[in-house]
């Protein structure tokens, strides 16, 4: 395995032990101490630190350590406490001797001087048990990001193969450091379903909500990629954008056919609107994927988060219907339901409803009338799941969210008995259910 493999695989580790470390702090109750503990472990907190210990490792008889995984968010300029508990396993006296250690494979090095644990050292004896105070001091002038670092309690621990949190002896601090940003993306994402031909608006609205004027210059990102590398923030934008587009297969159309216009900078209280025009090519076929780079000048959005992904999906209209066998063993009444979903996408997209073309063939082979009883609109809202400041703004109401609709059309036949066919031409949907409920007569 070659050095660039190893870095690969060891980012692949971190990430995934993180994710699993962000779900079993909700289930995970085997730690060394009682949970109702944990609320006098946080001294301090400009966000909320969360502690835990993992549970999945086995630690080494010489000490045990209590969280072994710390993790909070912080503003530059201020600092934070918490406690680490640490209990000798060993037969004789130990000396503990904390220290940070670098976490290899992190984007953004700690520096040494954030950290200050307190006692400097301590000798336990057997069995004893005694905390550690340690202090997180964020400098005034630090970039925002994530920051990792490994405080070491044990005397021996290697540090270039550290490659996971939770490591026998060790505490894993992970720190993202934060500013409140001034603008907020009011549309964070366009997804809709076109048509080859047509023409489409779209506006992605921003609000300044600090005290100083933004610049902006949004500029269209096509083919976005990043590789996963060691120095992901190595790869820049336009960079990334000459690279090929991750699955192997072409984009719908070109960026030719996106226009972007909008205002170079928000003023302070001002809402913006940045528009978005699609002009759909008469050959266009396939999917788009790429994002609009808002490029804000704004210290607390990073450059990802100033990213409003693009999805298009050209519609292709079927040329034939779809055609459903089935059997009616008696005579009686024959019940069509078709089911089409409309899942979330643009707030103000010019999609039409799906709708069906709907007919019957007997056992004799001729078209018979299918009558439609009923048109039904469904959906499912939440209230109040959104995580992050929403604005009202034209198209959004911030106290509900839509997560998908559905649409029903049923039909009703008389039908007599024998083998019988429905058709359907689907409109306006990329999917749709169907069931044929046969209710003898009596």
């Amino acid at each position: 395995m070659n050095r660039s493999q190893f870095i690969i695989y060891g980012s692949i580790a971190v990430l995934l032990v993180y994710m699993t470390g962000a779900t079993a702090f909700a289930g995970d109750a085997a730690v060394s101490e009682p949970a109702v503990a944990l609320a006098d472990k946080v001294i301090s907190s400009t966000v909320g630190g969360v502690i835990y210990n993992e549970g999945m490792i086995t630690e080494m008889e010489t000490i045990s350590i209590y969280p072994n995984y710390y993790n909070t968010m912080l503003q530059p300029g201020t600092s934070e406490n918490f406690t680490v508990t640490v209990t000798n396993n060993e037969d004789a006296a130990i000396t503990v001797d904390p220290m940070m250690v670098i976490t290899p494979y992190t984007y953004s090095f700690m520096d040494e001087s954030w950290i200050t644990i307190t006692p400097a050292q301590e000798v336990l004896e057997t069995g004893e048990k005694t905390q550690f105070e340690v202090k997180i001091s964020i400098p005034e002038d630090v970039e925002i990001g994530n920051y990792a670092a490994t405080l070491a309690f044990m005397e021996n621990v290697p540090e270039g193969d550290i490659l996971y949190q939770g490591f026998p002896g060790t505490v894993q601090l992970n720190v993202d450091v934060w500013i409140p940003p001034q603008v907020q993306i009011l549309t964070p994402y366009i997804y809709d379903r076109v048509e080859a031909g047509k023409v489409y608006n779209y506006e992605i609205v921003l609000k300044n909500t600090g005290d100083s004027e933004i610049a902006i210059d949004p500029k269209l990102v096509e083919n976005m990629y990043y590789p996963m590398i060691a120095d992901v923030s190595s790869v820049s934008v336009d960079a990334a954008a000459s690279m090929p587009y991750y699955g192997g297969y072409g984009q719908a159309f070109g960026t030719d056919a996106i226009t972007i216009t909008g205002p170079s900078s928000i003023k302070p209280g001002e809402t913006a609107v940045v528009k978005v025009q699609l002009k759909v090519p008469s050959d266009a076929q396939g999917d788009f994927s790429g994002s609009i780079d808002l490029n804000i000048d704004d210290p607390g959005i990073r450059e990802y988060e100033g990213m409003v992904s693009l999805n298009f999906h050209v519609a292709v209209q079927p040329e034939k219907p779809y055609e459903i066998p089935f059997k009616v063993n008696d005579n009686g009444t024959v019940t069509i339901e078709l089911k089409s979903y409309i899942y979330d996408m643009y707030p103000s997209s010019s999609s039409t409803d799906p709708s069906f073309e709907v007919k019957l063939i007997n056992p004799q082979g001729k078209e018979v009338e299918a009558v439609q009883e009923a048109m039904q609109y469904g959906g499912m809202v939440t209230v109040g799941s959104i995580s992050y400041p929403v604005f009202k703004a034209a198209g959004n109401n911030p106290e509900y969210q839509n997560n998908s609709q559905n649409y029903v059309e049923t039909y009703t036949v008389q039908a007599s008995a024998g083998q019988w066919t429905l058709s359907v031409m689907p409109h306006n949907t990329e999917s749709f259910e169907y069931s044929i409920n046969i209710e003898p007569s009596r």
